[in-house]
């Protein structure tokens, strides 16, 4: 038999495999319900990102909790726990100038991750990636950057929890 002919076959059964399977991304829970929100900052404070990792870990929880509002069900068992993971925050380079002596920025603030939906065993049943991004003031340039730093963070972490009821298809 042709080898050639045997690759083709091979693929095209390979495709269909892989177009008949289950997609993760897709499985969202019965009723959408969960029975519990927690949040994971482990791969971001990994990158060195330790001060980033602790304002979206203060600041994503009660974000989520209100996004997520209408699919808690905090008694029931049954319902899965949506985990989310934050890979990544990109702080966008400051593009400050000025027009008609008025301060401008454009600077684009990003926050990266995934909705992981674990079963009763901590398995994963979904996974929904997420980039979001947000426009950031940043020509405030005064001794309290560290301040402005901190929300620009908290914001991105908050579009984070807006976007995602809408990813996983809620």
């Amino acid at each position: 038999m042709d080898s050639r002919l045997l690759s083709r076959r091979a693929a095209l059964v390979g495709l269909i495999g892989l177009a008949a399977a289950p997609r993760m991304a897709l499985a969202v829970p019965a009723g959408g319900r969960f029975s519990a929100i927690r949040v994971d900052v482990a791969p971001l404070r990994a990158s060195g990102n330790g001060d980033f990792a602790d304002w979206v870990a203060a600041t994503l929880p009660a974000a989520l909790r209100q996004s997520f509002a209408p699919y808690l069900a905090p008694g029931d068992r049954s319902a899965p726990v949506l985990v989310a993971r934050i890979d990544e925050v990109f702080l966008g380079p400051d593009h400050s100038g000025g027009f008609g002596g008025n301060p401008v920025s454009d600077a684009i603030d990003g926050i990266q991750g995934e909705g992981i939906v674990e079963g009763p065993r901590g398995q994963a049943i979904a996974s929904y990636s997420l980039y979001s991004a947000v426009g950031a003031d940043t020509y405030i340039n005064m001794p309290y950057q560290l301040d402005i730093t901190r929300r620009r963070v908290e914001t991105v972490a908050q579009s984070f929890a807006q976007w995602l009821p809408g990813k996983m298809g809620l």
